[in-house]
């Protein structure tokens, strides 16, 4: 197919590409250092635009406040062993100490 319109593939792949810049601008929000928790809030518009996608995250962002605030601190563990919730501490001695006074 290629061959049989010679020169003029340049074109062809020159338009395709002038034609995705727009796509892309229009329809991938930046992901850049979000969490997985902000992702889902981030797609969860019903239109494919950004500003709406953006629109929609800054809203629930602001009805979820612990959700987002949780996952960026990354204090909420749980211990696999003990099945315990416990916030983040220095030491693996403090944290031992945790679990043996919630068990």
């Amino acid at each position: 197919m290629f061959a049989a319109i010679g020169e003029k593939t340049l074109y062809i792949f020159g338009i395709a590409n002038v034609i995705t810049i727009p796509m892309v601008w229009a329809l991938y929000p930046e992901t850049n250092g979000r969490t997985l928790e902000e992702m889902d809030l981030l797609f969860a518009a019903d239109k494919p635009w950004v500003w709406d996608a953006e629109r929609t995250f800054e809203r629930l962002k602001a009805e979820n406040p612990d959700l987002v605030i949780a996952a960026s601190r990354h204090n909420s563990v749980v211990d696999p062993e003990a099945g315990l919730k416990m916030a983040h501490v220095a030491t693996p001695e403090e944290r031992e100490e945790v679990v043996k006074t919630e068990v």
